[in-house]
């Protein structure tokens, strides 16, 4: 098919021919314009000689031809279709095999957990504990493999004891309250009742049992050796039961209101001294006198016999201020403050009995159905989660928006979520960020369609843009090898959206001005492989020193030791420079394409299909801007935006009151943003991710600021291990290999010997009653959160079975000769590991329950550690800097006072850390917001 009717040859001679025209016409005496000068006419006909000369300006280099053209633009010019096509199937070539690659490993995204300083001392440590778990885990099953293998015994794992119906926690559905008033929310009845009706949704509805989460109660019969299970709904998680129990004796009440008012806070403090004797039978003292234990008893047995009856099942008790005023007496027990501290705000207590915010939860549970479950698989728990959620939409969602809309009391504000439904939320939030996304990139299109004037232009522009993102992360994954491909990089598609926009305006820009040359530059319109040389030239040069800084600047990220960050400098680099390189090449082609047979309305008759494509324009633009410019009816004058720069700021750089006037403000901004600068500071609230008036982010930031941890709270677990070294980070590079962290280190001087094991037993007492750390250990019924899998073996040692968990706290044991030597200790271990922890609530294995605390490689105990939980910190959410900070500092200190005591006993140093990722991210949280700063400027 021909490109063109007119042969080079052709072009050529009337090109040549045109300036001869022209220099006849310059030099025709002729009357001119009143404006036109001698020197003009001079200047005229030095511009001809130069445009007929100008194949001798250049000699041929390696770029150029004798003419000065570049080769590569007079190979485009030769042959547009066929570089247009060839650098077009290239790109779709190299999107074609990266397609290929993500279809064969999968998920290209890399999980966005494990993304911090590797260098650094707390990285160190969660990697040290995480991944000397991982190695004893893969080693256990390997050992357990060989050796039923070798046994004819059946072995039965953990999964196969069977889940009864609803007995595990599926989901939760959270209720938040907000008080419009500063009475708080249960200052009114009317308030009390507004709450209790969200609770009452469900377990009101006929099918609610089908689907609530199950306690069984199992009653062994002594007498006939039978053992009864039954079970009953899990009651919501609410001081309503409170306010609503089936039961209130006021009298009673008022007994342990007066008891406790009395001398206040003699007796509060006189109670929290013997709380834990008269309720646990621990901590029990010489000190404690008879007559004091018998009223602490007293008032223990009457707090019980009312809480008891708290099961919402009542109606609203008729002093429902009193049961205000004793669940702020309850707040002061510290053995009873798990009664009431989950429905109360921080601020509640004795002085100020007013709450302003409350919450609660409903809780479902599986395996539905009414059969036992012997291994409730992933596959069953989504169909059940799918079920639940179908019948929390049928049956209750529009009640809930009803409830929790703004117009429903004005007293009250009510906020709820639910696991199953956030993910509908946040899709519908996903959707409307995407439609956003969508409606920029439509205003691109359109601006770019506006800008060149071409709906052909504007679509090969569109494409190189949108091509630039693949063929970049070809050169990224398969030629570079790297394999980290974060969220992060998504962004660089609106990166270069913009640049390539930017980038084709100025190479049109510059196409256009090529039309009307000044008179020094009036040999471009030659040809059109000089004038496509000029433009190249121009443009080529200008986008080279952006494009190179920009991926420059991008490239800096390598600095910083987060990946998310490395590898979105990389791929934004690579992104920006793919889209000058396609802007100069395909983009170009598509230009010279536009040249001959769009630019002109002539473009629009077009032949038959057998004919060919739209006939080439004759004559060409180039020729008629020749033309033009010999009419002289343009001549010397440029467009607003070249007048603009070339005079009106060129005049005003030039001047020198002005540069001074600049400089002034220039460091004035400079000293203006430093002072700043030096304010900069970790965020000292937690980070939003939604609008702070979404009712999700209400939610989540009540639950965040205006509660302090309860016992029903999930605490994060902080884990002392003491066996390990630190990881051995030999080569390790995570854009490589996002998986490998490097490889964990076992001290061969760990002895988990006598001595060791009575440090730890001390440990775990120290954690749980120390007063100096119960600011940052989270306490449940008056004693510190420990996990400490050491005195279940030494009770195990000592009465050669797991005794009940009243038993095993109590530390009777304590006082034989339980500890094992360690020639033996091994040995024991296993025989241990068959038993069922008497504090697991779910009657869990040791090695199950104590996953993380016993490192047990099927053969030998490899690290030991005890895990604590945090009275602040949570699994699900990020807490300012200054919080974590401060809890991390606490646990440092405690785990030196351990390294005193215990590090040459035990062989090894203590290992500090979280698993999940909180302390390795107290700078983290920093440099996220000041990068998120410096992007959004």
């Amino acid at each position: 098919m021909a490109v063109s009717s007119v042969t080079p040859t052709q072009e050529k001679g009337d090109v040549e021919s045109a300036i001869e025209d022209e220099k006849d016409y310059v030099r025709q005496d002729r009357p001119r314009k009143e404006s036109t000068t001698d020197e003009e006419d001079v200047e005229k006909d030095n511009i001809s000689e130069s445009s007929k000369d100008a194949s001798h300006i250049y000699s041929a280099t390696f770029f150029t031809d004798n003419r000065g053209n570049l080769k590569f633009v007079t190979l485009v010019c030769a042959r547009p279709f066929t570089m247009f096509f060839g650098i077009l199937t290239l790109c779709l070539l190299f999107t074609g095999i990266l397609v290929h690659v993500i279809i064969k490993e999968g998920n290209p995204f890399v999980a966005p957990s494990g993304d911090y300083d590797i260098s650094d001392v707390r990285s160190t440590a969660i990697d040290s504990l995480r991944l000397a778990f991982d190695a004893v885990v893969e080693k256990r099953d390997e050992v357990e493999e060989s050796s039923s293998e070798d046994s004819t015994d059946v072995v039965v794992s953990e999964a196969s004891v069977g889940v009864r119906p609803q007995e595990e926690m599926m989901d939760q559905t959270w209720w938040i309250f907000e008080s419009e008033t500063e009475d708080g929310v249960f200052e009114t009845r009317e308030s009390i009742q507004v709450m209790k009706d969200a609770f009452d949704l469900y377990t009101g509805h006929e099918d609610y049992e089908s689907y609530c989460q199950r306690e069984y109660t199992d009653t062994n019969e002594t007498w006939s050796n039978v053992t009864t299970t039954t079970s009953k709904c899990m009651t919501p998680l609410t001081p309503l039961s409170m306010y609503y129990a089936s039961e209130w004796d006021d009298v009673t009440v008022q007994i342990v209101i007066d008891e406790l008012e009395k001398d206040y806070p003699t007796n509060v403090l006189r109670y929290n001294f013997l709380g834990l004797c008269v309720e646990f039978d621990v901590a029990c003292s010489s000190a404690m006198e008879d007559e004091d234990l018998e009223w602490a008893t007293a008032l223990h047995n009457n707090i019980t016999r009312i809480s008891d009856a708290w099961d919402g099942k009542g109606k609203l008790i008729a002093n429902h201020k009193q049961a205000t005023e004793f669940a702020a007496y309850m707040s002061e027990l510290n053995t009873k403050r798990g009664l009431m501290d989950f429905g109360f705000d921080k601020n509640f207590n004795i002085t100020n009995q007013k709450s302003k915010f409350s919450r609660g939860i409903v809780f479902w549970g599986g395996p539905l159905g009414n059969r036992e479950v012997a291994n409730y698989t992933e596959e069953r728990e989504e169909e059940d989660e799918k079920k639940l959620k179908k019948y929390i939409v049928d049956s209750f969602l529009q009640d809930m928006n009803e409830l929790s809309s703004e117009n429903y009391n004005q007293d009250l504000n009510s906020y709820f979520f639910m696991g199953s439904l956030i993910l509908e939320v946040l899709f519908d939030i996903v959707q409307t960020d995407a439609l956003l996304a969508l409606f920029s990139a439509a205003f691109v299109c359109i601006y770019i369609r506006i800008s060149l004037g071409s709906w052909f232009l504007a679509a090969v522009g569109l494409l190189e843009i949108v091509l630039s993102i693949p063929v970049s992360w070809f050169i990224y994954s398969v030629c570079f090898q790297i394999k980290y491909f974060s969220f992060l990089n998504v962004l660089a598609l609106f990166i270069v959206a913009a640049i390539g926009a930017d980038d084709i305006f100025i190479f049109m820009d510059a196409y256009k001005q090529s039309a009307t040359p000044g008179a020094e530059d009036a040999y471009i319109l030659e040809s059109l492989e000089s004038r496509m040389s000029w433009v190249y030239r121009r443009t080529g040069t200008a986008m080279a020193i952006t494009s190179a800084t920009t991926c420059l600047a991008f490239l800096s990220t390598l600095a910083t030791p987060l990946n998310d960050v490395r590898a979105f400098g990389i791929f934004a680099s690579l992104v920006v420079f793919i889209d000058y390189v396609l802007v100069m090449t395909l983009f170009c082609t598509a230009v010279v394409i536009y040249h001959s047979k769009f630019e002109t309305k002539a473009c629009c008759k077009c032949k038959s299909i057998t004919a060919g494509f739209c006939k080439t324009i004759e004559p060409s633009p180039t020729v008629m801007a020749l033309e033009n410019f010999k009419s002289n009816s343009d001549d010397g004058k440029s467009d607003k935006i070249t007048k603009f720069f070339g005079e009106t700021v060129t005049d005003l750089i030039l001047n020198p009151k002005a540069r001074l006037l600049i400089a002034f403000i220039t460091t004035t901004w400079i000293i203006t943003v430093s002072i700043f600068a030096t304010k900069l500071k970790p965020t000292e609230n937690a980070e939003q991710f939604l609008d702070e008036n979404h009712p999700l982010q209400k939610s989540f930031s009540i639950l965040g600021d205006e509660f302090n941890t309860a016992e029903n709270d999930e605490g994060l677990d902080i884990f002392f291990a003491w066996g390990l070294g630190d990881v051995d980070r030999k080569g390790v590079n995570r854009l490589i290999d996002p998986e490998f962290f490097g490889n964990p280190t076992f001290l061969e001087t760990f002895s988990c010997n006598e001595e060791c094991q009575q440090l730890m037993v001390e440990a775990c007492d120290d954690l749980r009653s120390n007063a100096l750390y119960r600011p940052f250990i989270k306490q449940t019924d008056g004693r510190g959160t420990v996990k400490c899998f050491i005195e279940e073996f030494g009770a195990f040692s000592a009465i050669g079975s797991i005794p009940s968990r009243d038993v095993v706290a109590r530390g009777a044991w304590k006082d034989t000769n339980w500890q094992v030597s360690a020639e033996n200790f091994d040995s024991v271990m296993k025989n241990f590991l068959k038993e069922r922890s008497a504090f697991s609530d779910q009657n869990e294995k040791m090695l199950t329950y104590y996953s993380r605390e016993l490192g047990w490689d099927g053969a030998k105990l490899r690290y030991a550690a005890i895990s604590v939980q945090s009275s602040v910190l949570d699994p699900y959410s990020s807490r300012p800097e200054p919080i974590v900070r401060q809890q991390y500092d606490a646990m440092v200190e405690i785990s030196k006072d351990f390294d005193a005591k215990m590090e040459k006993t035990c062989g090894s140093k203590t290992i500090m850390t979280d698993l999940g990722e909180k302390f390795v991210r107290i700078c983290g949280v920093f440099l996220t917001d000041l990068i998120t700063m410096v992007l959004e400027y």
